[in-house]
């Protein structure tokens, strides 16, 4: 899939985003509150799945050999191969690499990846495309075409951190509220500390992730179901 400025469906921006859970954290979901800055201008404040804008040449083989939205905005699943991310996953694919830098340049991981505490399993699930409004309220918006992988960390959960330079909170929240935070858009049902005045639930990459939560084959813990955690 070719991306570019997100003037028109045909040439989006991409975008790489993650539903995050972990195995020492049974029916949760990592979000984080997105925090301004000079690089991020558009979505300050909004509770999000970690994302990262992906550049132009590397999107388009990292959606190769799946279907193609077409310039018509809607959700695709997927299915690919199961990767690494961490324990030596960036020489795996570009997809390893990719998720790595998500993980480093987003989460602050680089040390626990680099010295091998953590390490998750992933796997994409949906390919999304949407014309995505700005929550500050401009006229700006901007055709986005995503890529969502569903990550199981398995070990080193506890290294990630309670905020970093992209994220002024990262909270793991009861994956079970999340379509309701997002139908109301009431950001207090996942966390009741978080500032209702400040922070607000919505965007592309939380649908996604209300879908991927609902997704037949994800772990039946994500969203109050019985039975054993399979492997992705």
């Amino acid at each position: 899939m070719r991306t570019g400025e997100g003037h028109t469906a045909e040439l989006p921006i991409g975008v790489i985003s993650a539903v995050v859970v972990d195995d020492s954290r049974p029916g949760k979901t990592l979000l984080g509150v997105r925090r301004p800055s000079a690089l991020a201008t558009r979505h300050p404040g909004v509770l999000s799945t970690p994302t990262m804008r992906m550049p132009d040449d590397m999107f388009g083989p990292l959606s190769d050999g799946y279907p193609d939205p077409l310039g018509v905005a809607g959700m695709i699943g997927i299915d690919g191969p199961l990767l690494n991310v961490g324990h030596g996953g960036q020489t795996q694919s570009m997809a390893s690499f990719v998720l790595e830098a998500l993980f480093t340049r987003k989460l602050g991981l680089g040390g626990p990846i680099g010295d091998g505490r953590f390490h998750a399993l992933a796997r994409p699930r949906f390919l999304s495309l949407d014309n995505v409004s700005d929550p500050l309220g401009t006229e700006r918006a901007e055709w986005t075409a995503m890529i969502t992988y569903e990550v199981r960390i398995r070990q080193g959960g506890e290294t990630l951190p309670a905020a970093t330079e992209s994220y002024s909170r990262l909270v793991w929240v009861d994956s079970a509220k999340v379509p309701r935070a997002l139908a109301t858009r009431d950001a207090l049902l996942l966390d009741e500390t978080l500032n209702a005045a400040e922070v607000c639930v919505q965007g592309l990459c939380v649908r996604v992730a209300v879908a991927a939560l609902g997704f037949s084959e994800f772990a039946p813990d994500l969203v109050g179901g019985a039975g054993a955690v399979p492997e992705l």
